[in-house]
């Protein structure tokens, strides 16, 4: 019969640790495998880790022989929850000291566990004190948990029926150590020498440098083949006079990233039904503390022009809502504030009078996004 001793996760963890750490990784996005692909309750990281951890690594009032008193056993205990307080640490997911030493303490009690199971009369099989057992996870969906088990030094085996959950996995846990230790083989993008890069790549440094590479490549390819197509917009001095965060790109040309565009529909204020009024459900482009950016509307000559102002805007709740009332297509004209119901938004679509208006651009600065007011040849050519 199989001995078991009692493990860590039997008896008590340090909670409050891994809450806070599994609170905070939700706003982590620069390496999070969040960005590789969203998937619907992603079970935190730090608590995948932390679980896993002390479901292998035995409680220590699971060897009294060696802890023999309860106080003996509390601080060895407190000890154990210090290790996980430093392994959810964001931070320490990529720290090889610090993942090296919970790896420790669960070889530690995996050979604990082997020298109880000795006359097990499958040991050999079951029991292989040189071998950690084998993490299996039959619905894996996002794969934090076969991830968190790979890190720790097991040996992972994930499967979902969702075949986007099964590409996740691939990404994250089947192919990376394929490619572990090995150096880059991609084309180094221009600008770039050879003797800049770092000469070892640990882990899967070399493939996430070929992702790095390929991408350029690709990047470069298409901005050869179709590059004509997509403008670039120029910052103008006048452009300066109303904005002075452009002032250094001034005279400059900027790649643009995106044009933003409204959907329209005639006004059904009869005052204004030879307009096209915008249906935006909000007029903020950036609400990054700091970055905030949003378009702002000017009424004249019986129609309107966007323009884009940086900074906080002085109605913001008008700026969050745009031109929408409620849930659902109900909006009001931006001319009239008259409602504009759905049906009449049903009604404009299905005649073929429903339109798109140009409203700002995102241009690529440096090491930042900038928002600009549309331009009149861009409009046209993005029709085109």
């Amino acid at each position: 019969m199989t001995k078991a001793a009692k493990k860590l996760i039997e008896v008590a963890l340090p909670l409050k640790a891994i809450n806070e750490a599994s609170a905070r990784e939700k706003s982590i996005r620069h390496g999070h495998p969040s960005t590789l692909h969203l998937w619907w309750a992603r079970r935190p990281l730090a608590a995948a880790r932390a679980v896993i951890f002390s479901q292998m690594v035995d409680d220590p009032s699971a060897h009294p022989d060696i802890f023999k008193t309860e106080k003996a056993q509390e601080k060895e205990r407190q000890r154990l929850f210090r290790i996980i307080e430093d392994l959810v640490q964001w931070e320490n997911t990529t720290n090889e000291k610090v993942l090296q030493q919970a790896r420790d303490e669960i070889w530690q009690s995996w050979r604990y566990t082997c020298a109880e199971n000795a006359d097990h009369p499958r040991a050999k099989e079951l029991f292989d004190r040189h071998k950690l057992p084998a993490f299996h996870d039959p619905f894996a969906g996002g794969g934090a948990l076969p991830l968190e088990a790979q890190r720790l030094g097991l040996e992972s085996y994930a499967s979902d029926l969702n075949p986007v959950a099964v590409l996740i996995c691939k990404a994250m846990i089947e192919i990376p150590p394929k490619f572990a230790g090995r150096p880059p083989v991609g084309p180094i993008p221009k600008d770039e020498k050879q003797n800049e890069m770092p000469r070892e790549w640990p882990g899967a440094t070399g493939l996430a440098e070929d992702v790095r590479r390929y991408g350029q490549w690709m990047r470069d390819e298409a901005e050869k083949r179709i590059g004509h197509l997509y403008p670039q917009i120029e910052i103008t001095p006048e452009m300066t006079k109303e904005r002075p965060d452009l002032q250094k790109y001034a005279g400059k040309k900027l790649t643009v990233i995106a044009w933003l565009w409204a959907r329209t529909v005639k006004s059904p204020n009869p005052a204004f039904a030879n307009v096209d009024v915008p249906l935006v459900s909000t007029f903020m482009l950036s609400t990054k503390r700091g970055k905030e950016a949003y378009v702002e509307p000017v009424i004249e000559n019986g129609g309107y022009r966007f323009t884009v102002k940086v900074g906080k805007p002085k109605d913001s709740a008008a700026s969050k809502s745009g031109t929408k009332l409620s849930r659902g297509a109900n909006f009001q004209c931006l001319m009239s504030n008259t409602p504009i119901a759905s049906d009449h938004i049903y009604g404009e679509a299905n005649a073929g009078r429903m339109s798109a208006r140009l409203m700002a651009i995102v241009a690529e600065g440096e090491r930042e996004r900038l928002y600009l007011a549309p331009a009149t040849a861009h409009g046209y050519c993005c029709r085109g």
